[in-house]
């Protein structure tokens, strides 16, 4: 099953449109478009996978259930987004904003006046320039961080280093006593067996200090 196609209401504005401002239809534009993706994005399909069952028995029902869902859905949302703009007089804000840029642009026509300090930007200009700062804030924060790293495995190559010389001293030390055993060894088996007995009764006799 498809999708149901959903739009906001522009109705749910405090003022009618004839009233509102570009900006403010705009603005409306924004949040009804919001509220239809992020309704569309509850599919049936989606449903139907949160109740498999359901789905295969009574697919007609659990259609119907959707639709009410998103009925319910928008017409709360639609009520809460009407009280939000109601209480912080929002459509009255940019209704006066816009109201004071063309009391600005026609006070510049009347008296002629260009400023040379305003230059035409796109908002994605102007969202970059506002995001720079905090671009280069996040960009001295990686290099501290990058330094850190740098310093800590410096000091764990020192660690390294000076461990794999103590293992170097160890395997030397081994190799030396090996040498000795091995020694050790071939002068024993050179000693006849009768010595060789008599040498270890001799020391076990010795008395213990």
């Amino acid at each position: 099953m498809s999708t149901q196609n959903l739009s906001f209401d522009q109705s749910s504005s405090s003022q009618p449109n004839s009233q509102q401002s570009q900006r403010l239809r705009k603005f409306n534009e924004v949040l009804e478009k919001s509220l239809t993706e992020t309704l569309n994005s509850f599919s049936y399909e989606k449903l139907a996978q949160c109740f498999p069952s359901v789905a295969k028995t009574n697919p007609n029902d659990l259609s119907v259930a959707h639709v009410q869902v998103i009925e319910f859905m928008r017409k709360h949302v639609k009520k809460e987004f009407s009280l939000i703009l109601e209480k912080r007089n929002i459509p009255e804000k940019i209704n006066e904003f816009d109201t004071l840029i063309d009391k600005a642009r026609q006070h510049q026509q009347e008296i002629g006046y260009q400023s040379s300090l305003i230059y035409p930007m796109s908002p994605k200009t102007i969202l970059r320039a506002k995001t720079l700062p905090l671009k280069e804030e996040e960009l001295k924060h990686l290099k501290e961080e990058f330094s850190k790293i740098n310093e800590e495995n410096t000091r764990l190559m020192s660690e390294l280093k000076v461990k794999k010389e103590h293992s170097n001293r160890m395997a030397s030390s081994i190799r030396e006593i090996k040498s000795e055993l091995n020694k050790a060894v071939e002068v024993t088996t050179e000693i006849p067996v009768n010595e060789m007995q008599t040498i270890i009764e001799t020391v076990i006799k010795l008395p213990n200090q």
